[in-house]
C-alpha cells in the first residue's frame, strides 16, 4: 500500500513494501532462499521503481554497512599489534628515525591505548630521551594504574635519569601491586645499592634468594653488593654460582675478574678475561681490562700493548687505548734506562774493585 504525504505530494511505503523488507531481513539472517516476492511498482515525481529494488537496496545496505562491531574491532586491532610490533623491532635495531616516524601517528590516532604509549616509552628510553619517556610511561600507569611492568620500565627510567627517589616510588608501588614480582625487587636491589644503602639491599637480596636461590641475575646482583661491601670472598662465590646458571652471560665474567683483582688473585683475573675474548674477540670493554692486569699485575707490557693494539683496530679513536700506548711506552723506556743504568753501575763496581 501506498500513502500520500499532503505536505509534498510524494509518497510513503507502508504494508506491503515493510513486509517485504521484513522477510528479506529474516531471510538475510537465515541464510535460506529468498523466495520470489510480489513485484509492486511505484511511480512518484517522474521515478520508477519496484518495492523489490527498494528492498533489495535495503539489504545491500545492511549488508555492507551494518558488520558486526567485533568484526570491526578485530580489523582495528590487527593492524595496530602490527605496526606496534614492527615499532618494537625497528627500536631493537636502533632504527629510531623510522621508528618516531611511524609511532607519532598512532600517538594521535590511539591516545588512550597503553599499548601505544609502553611502545613510545620504550623507543624513547632506548634514543635517550629520558623525560618523554617517563611521560609515555606515566600515561600507561594512569590508563592501567595496575601495570606492573609499566611500574618498573617507569622506575628503570627515572634511574637513569639518576632520579632515585621517583624511581624508588615507582619501583615499590610496583611490588604493591605485585609482591611477588622478582623483577621488580630485584630493581629495588639496584636502586638501594645506587643510594648506598647496602645494608637493605642485602635484606632485599637475601628475600630473593629464599624465593629463588637458582635465579642467576640474584646471584649476579649479589655479587655486586658484595664486592661494594669489600667482601669479596661472598662476591666471588655468588658470582661463580650466577656463571655457572647461565654460562651464556659471557659479560659476567667481567666482575668475576674484578671481584679476583679485589682479592689480590690476578692469574685468575686474568684467566676470567682471556676466557670471554675465546667468546667474544672484539670486546673492547674485556680487551681494555685485560690490558691494565696484564700491566699492573704482571708487568707485561708488551702483552698490554697487544691488547691495546687491537682495540685500536677495533676503535681507532680510542683514547683510553691510545693513552695507553703512550703510557707503555714510557714505562717501556724507563725501565731500558733503568736497566742501563744498573748495568752501568755494575760494571762500575766490577772495574773500581780492589785488586788483592
Amino acid at each position: 500500500m501506498l500513502t500520500r504525504c499532503h505536505k509534498n505530494g510524494t509518497y510513503v511505503v507502508t504494508c506491503k513494501a515493510a513486509l517485504l523488507i521484513k522477510m528479506v531481513t529474516h531471510f538475510r539472517n537465515s541464510n535460506a532462499v529468498l523466495p520470489e516476492p510480489p513485484m509492486v511498482r511505484i511511480r512518484t515525481a517522474g521515478v520508477d521503481f519496484s518495492v523489490v529494488s527498494f528492498a533489495l537496496i535495503v539489504l545491500l545496505g545492511t549488508q555492507i554497512f551494518s558488520p558486526s562491531f567485533s568484526a570491526v574491532e578485530k580489523g582495528a586491532a590487527a593492524p595496530l599489534s602490527v605496526d606496534l610490533k614492527k615499532i618494537d623491532e625497528l627500536t631493537e635495531t636502533r632504527s629510531f628515525y623510522k621508528a618516531r616516524k611511524m609511532l607519532e601517528p598512532l600517538l594521535e590516532a590511539y591516545p588512550k591505548d597503553p599499548r601505544v604509549h609502553t611502545c613510545a616509552g620504550r623507543l624513547f628510553a632506548k634514543m635517550g630521551l629520558l623525560p618523554r619517556a617517563i611521560d609515555e610511561y606515566n600515561s600507561v600507569v594512569a590508563l592501567e594504574p595496575t601495570n606492573v611492568f609499566a611500574f618498573i620500565e617507569l622506575s628503570r627510567a627515572y634511574m637513569a635519569r639518576e632520579d632515585s627517589n621517583h624511581a624508588m616510588a615507582s619501583v615499590r608501588t610496583a611490588l604493591k601491586v605485585n609482591p611477588k614480582s622478582a623483577e621488580a625487587r630485584l630493581l629495588l636491589v639496584r636502586i638501594l645499592m645506587a643510594k648506598g644503602l647496602l645494608l637493605e639491599a642485602e635484606q632485599e637480596l637475601q628475600r630473593l634468594l629464599r624465593g629463588d636461590p637458582n635465579d642467576a641475575q640474584v646471584h649476579f646482583v649479589a655479587a655486586n653488593i658484595y664486592r661494594e661491601r669489600g667482601q669479596g670472598a661472598l662476591a666471588l662465590g655468588h658470582i661463580e654460582k650466577a656463571i655457572q646458571l647461565n654460562p651464556a652471560k659471557h659479560d659476567w665474567l667481567l666482575e668475576k675478574s674484578d671481584i679476583c683483582i679485589l682479592l689480590n688473585r690476578y692469574d685468575e683475573a686474568k684467566s676470567s678475561l682471556e676466557k670471554l675474548l675465546q667468546y667474544e674477540g672484539d670486546s673492547v670493554e674485556g680487551l681494555n681490562r685485560l690490558a691494565r692486569v696484564k700491566e699492573n699485575s704482571f708487568r707485561d707490557y708488551d702483552g698490554a700493548m697487544e691488547c691495546y693494539r687491537r682495540v685500536i683496530e677495533i676503535d681507532p679513536d680510542s683514547v683510553t687505548a691510545l693513552a695507553g700506548i703512550e703510557r707503555l711506552k714510557a714505562k717501556k723506556n724507563d725501565l731500558a734506562g733503568l736497566w742501563k743504568h744498573q748495568l752501568r753501575s755494575t760494571l762500575s763496581k766490577l772495574m773500581n774493585k780492589p785488586k788483592n
